[in-house]
């Protein structure tokens, strides 16, 4: 009997694996963890800032519909590890190995610095001047090697946010942070608008950030979709008008074709 026959008497979701069968019989939907990261990720914009209106979007264009979690970092870092999510939008590639992920392709690039208060901190920052100095960071953050070995005193916290203000109260010397996470988190008028903060005018470290897909038999399918559906958003020019609406075309990456 020919596999067709088999498939037609079987049903043809039994001829497939399991992961195949359920693309190809329903549009399941996806179930995604993220954290407060503005502008990238930000449960207060509509659409939930701009790394997730693009994902959203590039799964919108494949018919698949995203259930998004908003959680601290360090819950999603943990809940992910335990198989609790099929992904997690705002991973660095540092984040890769640890949470055994495996990237789409790349949304945004970012620049990874520092941040000090207006008139204390000789600008542009230089790596000697850096040596010895009290840095904050976030706490679960896999910070590029060469920022960890630069002989600053870091000092974890919650988040990004947390350690702006930490700054800002000279509890800290400086915020590592990223420019365009700083510059938004400044711009969205959270912060006091006193002790000004300046950006250090240097990159310490670049990374790409992308959404991150846990190991399952979902995955290449998951992961395919989603790098379909970013074409779609470049070629059309919708990536270009989300990046634009963010004021984010510093970080914007080229396309890449799926």
């Amino acid at each position: 009997m020919k596999i067709s026959r088999i498939c037609l008497a079987l049903g043809l979701p039994a001829c497939l694996s399991p992961a195949l069968a359920l693309a190809m019989t329903v549009n399941p939907a996806i179930t995604l963890a993220t954290l407060e990261y503005p502008p990238f990720c930000d449960s207060q914009k509509p659409g939930g800032g701009a790394l997730v209106t693009i994902v959203r979007e590039a799964f919108a264009l494949e018919d698949i519909p995203v259930n998004l979690v908003v959680m601290p970092w360090q819950r999603v870092v943990s809940l992910s590890q335990h198989g609790r999510f099929d992904g997690v939008i705002g991973i660095w590639q540092t984040d890769l190995k640890s949470m055994q992920l495996q990237a789409g392709h790349p949304v945004f690039h970012s620049l990874i610095g520092a941040y000090a208060i207006q008139g204390k901190a000789p600008l542009p920052l230089s790596s000697s001047w850096l040596a010895g100095k009290l840095a904050g960071t976030v706490a679960g953050y896999h910070y590029p090697a060469n920022i960890l070995g630069m002989k600053m005193v870091l000092d974890s916290t919650r988040d990004d946010e947390t350690n702006l203000r930490k700054l800002q109260q000279q509890r800290i010397q400086l915020a590592i942070t990223e420019k365009a996470v700083g510059d938004a988190l400044i711009r969205s008028g959270k912060l006091p608008t006193r002790p000004k903060l300046a950006w250090g005018e240097v990159v310490l470290a670049q990374e790409v950030l992308s959404v991150g897909f846990a190991a399952s038999n979902m995955r290449p399918f998951w992961l395919k979709s989603f790098n379909q559906g970013l074409w779609k958003l470049h070629q059309s020019g919708r990536y270009r008008q989300i990046v634009a609406a963010h004021q984010l075309q510093e970080f914007a990456m080229p396309a890449q074709a799926p």
